[in-house]
């Protein structure tokens, strides 16, 4: 277990391989272990790390100032300062819902700290629609959340372990900034792939990106997978995710019709 002191708050995180860095962000639910099998197929060539946010896993989980705290941009700067505190000038970044959020919000904050950025399950199409109030939306996906964590140990073993807080927050800043996420896209100016599972309930593929982003960003479906593509279909996803950030044009990654994928 590693430990890195970001101003007075204690961050967890583990590392694997040697090479440039990639940093792996978890989602609403779990940690940075669900990420433990794409780290180790990758840290051939890389340098993984797999980090804690604040209110999961080993982090810190600042009750006293959830509200704060546990908002994208606080999420977003406490990443960016655990960079600072290990030397890491630029990394590539892959992260799940959350993760993906924080991710894409210090690119925009930081840009030169981000790379190619690989989103799974960015959270721009949510389910249930957002004609619900906020509080009613949020507990309904709270619930599917906690039944999807069910369904895989590397998830289900920590997500119990998070502050409820930092899982309501996120989901919350999900729901509400619908319209910023995409906004936020538009406004990256780096090699950017989207991946989401075909069968997710939780946050069905957006059938609206065509032509809303940078003509260099990719958006790819495995229509099989879930809300956790990375461990349904580990073999494909990592596949994907070493392409993605191996090839010397990561738009021209190619269409493999094995891989049971739609490619927009």
């Amino acid at each position: 277990m590693s430990i890195a002191t970001v101003g007075e708050r204690l961050i967890h995180y583990e590392v694997l391989g040697r090479g440039k860095p990639v940093i792996f962000l978890h989602g609403w639910a779990g940690s940075w272990r669900y990420w433990l099998s794409t780290m180790r197929t990758l840290s051939h060539r890389f340098r993984t790390y797999g980090l804690d946010l604040l209110g999961f896993g080993d982090s810190a989980k600042p009750r006293r100032e959830a509200e704060a705290a546990y908002c994208i941009e606080h999420q977003a700067e406490t990443v960016r300062g655990w960079m600072e505190v290990l030397g890491i000038s630029q990394a590539h970044f892959v992260g799940h819902t959350l993760g993906a959020m924080v991710a894409v919000q210090l690119a925009l904050k930081d840009p030169g700290r981000a790379d190619r950025i690989l989103m799974v399950g960015y959270p721009i199409s949510l389910d249930p629609p957002r004609v619900l109030p906020i509080p009613s939306a949020r507990a309904r996906l709270a619930e599917r959340l906690g039944h999807l964590a069910q369904a895989h140990a590397e998830v289900h073993s920590d997500h119990s372990r998070a502050d409820p807080q930092a899982v309501e927050r996120g989901l919350e800043e999900a729901i509400r900034r619908r319209e910023e996420l995409i906004e936020w896209l538009q406004q990256i100016d780096r090699p950017l792939l989207l991946v989401y599972g075909g069968q997710d309930p939780l946050i069905p593929p957006p059938p609206f990106l065509n032509g809303a982003l940078d003509p260099s960003a990719r958006m790819m479906i495995l229509e099989e997978g879930e809300h956790f593509p990375m461990l349904e279909h580990p073999a494909r996803f990592q596949r994907l995710a070493e392409d993605f950030l191996t090839l010397p044009d990561p738009s021209q990654i190619a269409l493999k019709e094995e891989w049971r994928r739609r490619f927009r």
